[in-house]
């Protein structure tokens, strides 16, 4: 018995042997089918496979029994198998979302302010030096001139453009004390966002007239060099500069991939201060090499100088315009420039070069604005625009923003400086900056009538206070750049009393040539790409 059992065992040992045997052959001819089938499918359709996937194994693949059915595991989890692949492979549709959600391009926006002629209070005791020097001003808010900025600092931060230009004269005489409190000024407004581009104007290097305002006496002053200059506003658009000129303070700033902002030094301070501008020979063929590349690049270029391209004021005849102004017309146009921006004048300007005018009898009576000017850039050829931006340490205190829609068409418009504004949100006790505008009208009345109280002593107070009352509308006006209506004026009676009392007087003739270049409205200006 035990000799059989030990048979049987044996036997059935050497029946699972063969059975264990024949399922391993099986299932290696099972596995090269199978993967002869994979490498067909591979040849036959290898672009189906995305290069970041690898080919399911054995494994991975369902049975004909499972195919189309939940597996365990997912029944658990709820998800299907179609939802893991997107889980798992989402690159495809990430790529979709972000060309999607890029966002569109958006023009830029910039802030153009001239002539603030910053001056700090730390270089005076308000005594009887400072009131005399203010009284002598060309109507400058010179005392005003820190709260100004503060008022002004704290809109442009509101508004966020792209760039704050100033355009020159950004101190009162150049003063080492004004350069170093206003640069700490201005850091703060690109601390809070805003970048903040500069350039000199006559007032701001090598001054001679740099002084200080203590007691009864008015001392010299320190005024610095071009080094210094740099020194104080390097990071205000100098060392963001994608080229600048070795000849001059001159630089581009790379405002955005289609706009550029080209910076240039007309200032004249070297070896001793000039009033009058001129553009280097170095500069301008500095000029034309970056011009030259932004047209290959496709690139809009917006020149910005202190001093004027052209002659704009029958005011003031002298010292305004470059020296070299013709031919740096010539090279702007070569390049086919829509505009170039200024300041100096202290007056809101709007000239084409062509010098191109309508008739109120071809446009028909009180044409708007923008229509006549459309109808100026349809029948009369290309020619540079300039924008001479008055000073903002000026009444009525204004700036320009200067804007492009997507269509590359170029719009300006002036803005005032909201003082009153500011002092009150601020909870400032000031009479004077709580009524701001009254107080920079009445300003210019007291500037004016200092100056003929004595020639006029016979003339009673009111009589005085009627015409410097008319200086100062026309003087806000002309400045401001608005129109000034000749008619109405000379048939004022403060205006009869200033013919008939001082005829031959500069104010007279001062206002003559305020109405006479008062024409037209200079605060807006709508440019179409050509």
């Amino acid at each position: 018995m035990k000799k059989i059992r030990k048979n049987v065992l044996g036997a059935a040992l050497a029946v699972l042997l063969l059975l264990f045997t024949i399922g391993a052959v099986v299932g290696i001819i099972r596995k090269d089918y199978n993967d002869h089938q994979v490498r067909e499918t591979e040849t036959v359709q290898e672009t189906s496979i995305p290069p970041s996937e690898e080919p399911e194994t054995e494994a991975e693949r369902p049975s004909e029994e499972t195919a189309g059915t939940p597996s365990e595991s997912d029944e658990e989890t709820g998800s299907s198998e179609s939802e893991q692949e997107e889980f798992e492979n989402p690159d495809e549709d990430e790529t979709k979302i972000t060309l999607e959600e890029e966002p569109p391009y958006e023009p830029p926006t910039l802030a153009i302010a001239s002539d603030l002629h910053y001056q700090s209070h730390s270089i005076t005791d308000f005594g009887k030096a400072y009131r005399d020097f203010i009284a002598s001003s060309d109507g400058k808010l010179v005392y005003y001139l820190p709260e100004l900025l503060e008022a002004f600092s704290e809109e442009i931060l509101a508004q966020k453009p792209d760039a704050l230009i100033l355009s020159g004269d950004i101190t009162m005489n150049g003063e080492k004390e004004n350069h170093q409190e206003l640069s700490e000024k201005l850091a703060k407004i690109q601390e809070g966002g805003v970048p903040v581009l500069v350039i000199p104007g006559n007032h701001d290097i090598n001054n001679p007239h740099a002084s200080y305002y203590f007691g009864d006496t008015k001392t010299q002053g320190q005024p610095v060099t071009a080094e210094e200059f740099y020194g104080y506003y390097h990071s205000f658009g100098y060392d963001q500069a994608r080229s600048r000129d070795q000849a001059s303070l001159s630089y581009v700033y790379e405002l955005d991939e289609r706009y550029w902002l080209m910076m240039l030094d007309t200032c004249q301070y070297d070896p001793v201060n000039l009033v009058g501008g001129r553009l280097k020979e170095e500069t301008l063929s500095w000029m034309d090499g970056q011009l030259e590349e932004a047209q290959k690049a496709d690139v809009t270029v917006i020149p910005v100088g202190h001093h004027n391209l052209m002659p704009q004021s029958s005011l003031y005849t002298t010292d305004c315009a470059m020296e070299n102004y013709e031919e740096v017309v010539e090279l702007l146009e070569k390049w086919k420039l829509p505009v170039y921006v200024s300041g100096h004048l202290h007056v809101q300007r709007l000239k084409k070069h062509s010098q191109a005018e309508l008739s109120e009898e071809r446009l028909g009576p009180g044409p708007r604005l923008a229509e006549k000017q459309k109808a100026e850039q349809e029948e009369e050829p290309y020619g540079i625009y300039e924008i001479v931006s008055d000073s903002i340490s000026i009444t009525p205190c204004q700036y320009g923003m200067m804007r492009w829609d997507e269509e590359g068409n170029l719009t300006y418009q002036t803005k005032l400086t909201d003082v009153s504004g500011w002092a009150g949100k601020n909870g400032i006790d000031n009479g004077e900056l709580l009524d701001f505008e009254n107080y920079s009208y009445q300003y210019i009345k007291g500037l004016i009538a200092r100056q003929i109280e004595k020639k006029m002593d016979p003339v009673s107070w009111q009589l005085i206070d009627d015409m410097t009352s008319l200086y100062a509308e026309l003087y806000e006006d002309y400045y401001a750049g608005r129109v000034i209506d000749e008619k109405a004026v000379k048939n004022t009676v403060a205006w009869q009393w200033w013919i008939r009392l001082l005829p031959d007087s500069r104010q007279v003739k001062e206002m003559r040539a305020m109405i006479g270049d008062s024409k037209t409205d200079n605060n807006f200006l709508y440019l179409p790409k050509e």
